[in-house]
């Protein structure tokens, strides 16, 4: 990727002009790499961080996300008949086998571990750019 410069003798009276060309679309391509490098190891993180707030009684719920997820594509499912319910619908939960069981489990983690993510992504770019 290169940036070109040019220097003209400009006819506005302001004498030499500057003139840089950024290759947006090589730059763009390269920021999307990067993103798409670092987009499985941050999932996983969030991943983890959300299900320490899962609610739990068999641990199918939680191993759920584990199975069903893709994180290189960034998605975070927890699929079980009951899951939409337990995390929209019932707001309480057994805290005797994990104590910081909660519903709507990724807001809770989001409101706890948002500077972490944000940071961990802005490390994971840097590395892959």
């Amino acid at each position: 990727m290169m940036i070109r410069t040019a220097s003209t003798t400009g006819k506005s009276g302001w004498g030499d002009v500057m003139r840089v060309v950024v290759p947006k679309t090589q730059i763009k391509a390269k920021v999307q790499g990067a993103f798409k490098k670092g987009l499985g190891i941050l999932t996983e993180e969030i991943m983890n961080d959300c299900n320490q707030y899962c609610k739990v009684r068999d641990g199918a719920l939680e191993a759920s996300a584990l199975t069903h997820s893709i994180p290189k594509e960034g998605k975070i499912i927890w699929q079980t008949p009951y899951a939409k319910r337990q995390y929209w619908v019932i707001k309480t939960a057994i805290t005797d086998i994990n104590p910081m069981a909660t519903w709507k489990w990724c807001e809770v983690a989001k409101m706890n571990h948002l500077d972490k993510w944000e940071k961990q992504a802005q490390r994971l770019m840097e590395m892959n750019l």
